[in-house]
């Protein structure tokens, strides 16, 4: 089961790193990973079954964190929009005033 994790978070990492590979053949390359993985084990359906859900966790994962990241970027944008409205603060006065014909 953890060499199913390890090779899915494998799997996961390499998958972000295929960005030109069409989505028929990035199915069809982890179709056979997975089949790879679980070939010859006596519960084989249930493994590919695990792969598919862990697959699909991370994948929901994945864009979670995405959301997360636009969110705070979006945050961080409507703070500075927010900054820049701010009006600035009033020129210092001279306070060293010459008074002629004072005492």
């Amino acid at each position: 089961m953890k060499r199913a994790i390890v090779l899915l978070a494998g799997l996961v990492v390499l998958s972000g790193c295929q960005g030109s590979e069409d989505t028929g053949a990035r199915a069809a390359r982890m179709e056979m990973q997975d089949d790879a993985a679980c070939k010859g084990r006596p519960d084989y359906q249930q493994c590919r079954k695990n792969l598919f859900a862990y697959r699909q966790q991370a994948l929901v994962e994945e864009q979670q964190r995405q959301a997360r990241i636009n969110a705070a970027a979006e945050g961080l944008a409507a703070a500075g929009r927010a900054m820049q409205s701010i009006d600035n603060p009033p020129q210092q006065v001279n306070m060293n005033v010459t008074c002629f014909g004072c005492r």
